[in-house]
């Protein structure tokens, strides 16, 4: 038997029939799994939202919350063109029994206390070895100014939080730009 050409046209025409067929199929089928696939991907989006959402509920309570125990700025605080008045109110905000600051070498830049030197040459060496003093109402920041840096001694019958020391060396950073 012969294939004539009208028969092979028509043989044809069938397999290109059925191959697009089973793509129709294919595309169909893909489409029903992205779909299956798509709602995970919503759900997704919709958790991401919630979290930020719980976050931003978060923040506003944090924000609430530091309003409450709102540490005032520097520039609130130290207003005086006296760097002695300055550490005056230092002493007062943060109830030290004395603030001194003090060189590295050991020289008194300016103290609430009636005699610092003495401290300041001791404290100031104990402080370039890297040591803290021993006596729990003594404790030493150093704060970097103009290329060196300036020993602050802090004296106080209260416990010192982290917190109060970030925020004294913040002071004094302020203190020194306005004054020195």
């Amino acid at each position: 038997m012969t294939i004539d050409p009208i028969m092979y046209g028509n043989l044809m025409l069938t397999v290109i029939a059925v191959l697009l067929f089973l793509l129709f199929l294919t595309g169909i089928l893909i489409l029903i799994r992205l779909k299956k696939a798509f709602p995970a991907k919503e759900e997704e989006k919709t958790k991401k939202r919630f979290k930020k959402a719980q976050k931003a509920v978060i923040n506003e309570e944090t924000k609430e919350n530091e309003e409450e125990t709102h540490e005032p700025e520097p520039s609130e605080l130290y207003q005086n063109k006296s760097i002695e008045q300055n550490l005056i109110e230092l002493f007062k905000h943060y109830s030290l029994n004395s603030f001194t600051m003090a060189t590295s070498d050991g020289l008194v830049i300016s103290s609430t206390d009636s005699d610092p030197d003495e401290d300041a040459a001791n404290y100031s060496y104990l402080y370039l070895q890297g040591k803290q003093p021993e006596s729990a109402n003594v404790r030493l920041i150093g704060v970097p100014h103009k290329g060196g840096t300036v020993i602050g001694i802090i004296k106080s019958d209260d416990d010192l939080s982290e917190k109060d020391l970030v925020l004294i060396e913040r002071d004094i950073r302020y203190i020194l730009r306005r004054n020195l």
